[in-house]
């Protein structure tokens, strides 16, 4: 990934007027100049997004508690004209994109406008502390190094436009690709699954360029993954169709990362056919094709307890007990799925446990409610509901949450939705979504 500055582009006086030509409101297309200058660079939207919401947070304008600048956000500024008021905040895009002060309504830029204090890269203590980083992130304890893996990402990008020697190129890109992915990680376990996307999207262009293929494999799985969970979320709140395009692009990563299998060791497309598996559980019409979907799993299950090639990660029975669970649950249609199957699964999993992890449990509870949900027997799955709230609560876990949510809208839209335990489950739902409310 280059990120090279290019010369400042030489517009003639016909292309100016229509950069400054004023938009449907009569007000001066600063989005089209936006739009334009970002192409000129050869950045991407979800690359501009990046580095806008990282000079705002240098620049003391963003709270580390908001949401970063979205892709949407960028595409409003450029397709709506919605480009910042602030003139400081429209200075950080002016300078980041080397646009003219006179066509983005700025009378000046400041004398001295770097946005980022650039540091060298020790490529031995990035790749010890990536390491450490993603240990942390599976026990669930990495969010407070958000911003600093951002940091290490904008050093890596600096460092490998100024790097000379092929090799050392290809080093700081695989360096990038994987700190790509855990950045990614991390953004769906917050929710923001278009930064994750996006994220993700930047590992698997390098890793598709460079062919790096575990890490091109893995971050397909990854950004498939997403997907999904953002998929599963929009069908319980707003129905399968609302969610259908999530699906299919899961289904698309996971089918693109099937073909890398030549590329592959076995532990590795393994764990691709875990999810791969559960993806195709979703398009499950029958019993038959159900079962289909369950022989994908049952293929990566002969890998169980062996390590994944140059990882401390190891393939565990109980994931793919879980996955076995959720693939008999994901269809819409009432006939393709086995609850009682998917309930077989989570005793099987339960009994596989060796670290009791939080995250993991939260994600049972939801499983065996969601089970209940399924079936018809709303009262079970209200109570189980609760049970995976309070872990979710526990160990503050956004996405299990998103998911109990999840799970109560669809008890909202059962014949049970007027019960007082469905709305008990509402209110408990609530003070851990808005506890400001409560205080």
């Amino acid at each position: 990934m280059s990120h090279r500055k290019k010369a400042l582009p030489s517009l003639s006086q016909e292309e100016l007027l229509a950069l400054l030509a004023p938009d449907k409101q009569g007000q001066p297309n600063y989005g089209a100049v936006l739009r334009s200058f970002r192409k000129q660079r050869g950045w991407k939207v979800w690359e501009l997004a990046w580095y806008y919401s990282t000079a705002l947070r240098a620049e003391g304008l963003e709270d580390e508690e908001m949401e970063p600048q979205s892709v949407q956000r960028i595409y409003a500024m450029e397709n709506q004209n919605k480009v910042p008021k602030d003139k400081k905040r429209r200075w950080i895009l002016a300078t980041l994109l080397d646009i003219p002060p006179m066509l983005f309504g700025l009378e000046t830029l400041p004398a001295t406008p770097a946005l980022f204090t650039w540091e060298p890269v020790d490529v031995a203590e990035y790749h010890a502390t990536l390491e450490q980083y993603c240990r942390m992130f599976h026990l669930g304890t990495v969010q407070q190094a958000v911003w600093d893996i951002q940091r290490r990402i904008n050093n890596l990008n600096h460092t490998f436009r100024l790097a000379a020697h092929p090799q050392e190129k290809g080093g700081l890109l695989k360096l990038l690709c994987e700190y790509y992915i855990l950045a990614g990680d991390m953004a769906y376990t917050r929710l923001r699954f278009d930064e994750a996307i996006a994220l993700l999207s930047g590992a698997i262009r390098i890793a598709r360029e460079q062919q790096f293929y575990d890490l091109w494999a893995h971050a397909l799985r990854q950004r498939g993954d997403g997907y999904l969970d953002r998929a599963e979320i929009i069908a319980m709140r707003e129905g399968f169709a609302t969610a259908q395009p999530d699906f299919e692009a899961a289904k698309r990563d996971l089918d693109e990362a099937r073909s890398l299998e030549p590329h592959l060791s076995p532990q590795w497309y393994s764990v691709i056919l875990l999810l791969a598996g559960t993806v195709d559980g979703q398009f499950a019409r029958d019993r038959q094709e159900l079962k289909q979907a369950l022989k994908v799993l049952d293929r990566a299950s002969k890998q169980i307890g062996r390590h994944l090639d140059g990882t401390i990660v190891v393939l565990d029975e109980e994931r793919y007990h879980l996955d076995r669970a959720a693939a008999n649950m994901m269809s819409p249609i009432q006939r393709a799925c086995s609850p009682e199957s998917a309930r077989q699964a989570l005793e099987e999993a339960e009994k596989s446990v060796g670290f009791v992890s939080k995250a993991r449990q939260a994600y049972r509870s939801m499983l065996w409610a969601k089970s209940y949900l399924v079936e018809g027997l709303y009262p079970v799955a209200a109570n189980l509901a609760e049970d995976a709230l309070s872990i979710a609560q526990e160990i503050n876990s956004h996405i299990n949450v998103a998911r109990v949510e999840a799970l109560y809208r669809g008890l909202r839209t059962s014949p049970y939705g007027k019960d007082p335990e469905v709305a008990a489950l509402g209110i408990k739902l609530l003070r851990v979504q808005q506890p400001e409310l409560f205080t």
